[in-house]
């Protein structure tokens, strides 16, 4: 005699006039703009820094405008911008790009353009503070406000995971895994700024917390389902 199969949500077809659930992955934009002017901005700061010498000491990148606590406590609190711009060397900047593009497909169909935008700025500035405040030395990189657009995703396929479909609902799970190994592998290295990847973090989450999303405007969220 067969076992009987329980029932679950995910097996039952929709509705196709009224559907409970999105489809985020075929949504996402190939070509997010908000990210691709980041990118922009991040290679343009970054050939600046070579025709100025930025990255030939500790001085220069602390003069280009790198994150620096005993200056920013001193005043100079436009070095919590600037920093996020700024970067140690093409490697660094071409492995934060091609993450922040990455990040800007699920960002911008999560999000929306707008609020993506403003997560990745509020979350480096929340990984500029803490890296002032936590840590002695000079830090530059995209890579705190990059850790909040992660924040803010992971928190986002929580929250709506109810509405997702569950291969939508795996790419959450993912980035939560990949997030981890990368704070995991800045343990391992003195250099890495794990205090602002936490503080860019945090406040992404929070943001994911308290954002509406672009998705669920008009439509509320479905509950969760095991």
């Amino acid at each position: 005699m067969a076992e009987a199969k329980k029932i679950t949500a995910d097996m039952l077809a929709e509705d196709p006039f009224h559907p409970t659930r999105i489809d985020f992955e075929k949504g996402m934009p190939a070509a997010p703009f908000f990210a691709i002017a980041l990118i922009a901005a991040n290679a343009l700061a970054f050939g600046w820094e070579l025709s100025v010498g930025a990255l030939k000491s500790r001085e220069a990148i602390i003069a280009a405008g790198a994150v620096y606590g005993e200056k920013v406590f001193a005043g100079e609190s436009w070095r919590l911008a600037t920093g996020m711009f700024l970067h140690a060397g093409f490697g660094h900047l071409i492995s934060n790009c091609l993450v922040l593009y990455l990040l800007g497909m699920a960002s911008a169909r999560a999000w929306g353009s707008g609020r993506a935008l403003l997560i990745y700025f509020v979350s480096g500035l929340g990984c500029s503070m803490l890296s002032a405040f936590m840590q002695p030395r000079p830090a530059v990189g995209a890579s705190g406000a990059i850790f909040g657009l992660l924040g803010a995703i992971v928190v986002f396929f929580f929250r709506y995971s109810g509405s997702l479909h569950a291969r939508d609902r795996r790419i959450g799970a993912g980035l939560l895994g990949w997030g981890i190994f990368q704070l995991s592998l800045g343990l391992l290295s003195p250099i890495v700024d794990n205090w602002g990847h936490l503080g860019g973090l945090a406040a992404g989450a929070a943001l994911g917390m308290l954002l509406p999303s672009a998705l669920f405007e008009d439509r509320p969220a479905a509950p969760s389902v095991d």
